[in-house]
């Protein structure tokens, strides 16, 4: 395939113009997703602080004050 300028006139294996590069870098899942993480990273945290043990560690943290 080559570019018929004018009468006939064709160019092989040249380059018209320089190579674009307009690559957008790849996002990872944390990038693209970060509010359905953070609510998924807060019902975790709040899934362990319902543990009864933690009763033990708040009145210890309390006695420090």
């Amino acid at each position: 395939m080559g570019i018929f300028i004018g009468e006939n006139n064709k160019i092989k294996n040249s380059t018209i113009a320089e190579r674009i590069n307009n690559e957008i870098p790849k996002k990872n899942f944390i990038d693209r997703h970060s509010v359905m993480v953070s609510i998924i990273t807060s019902f975790i945290v709040e899934f362990v602080l319902l543990f009864s043990f933690w009763h033990d560690i708040i009145l210890w943290m309390e006695g420090l004050i």
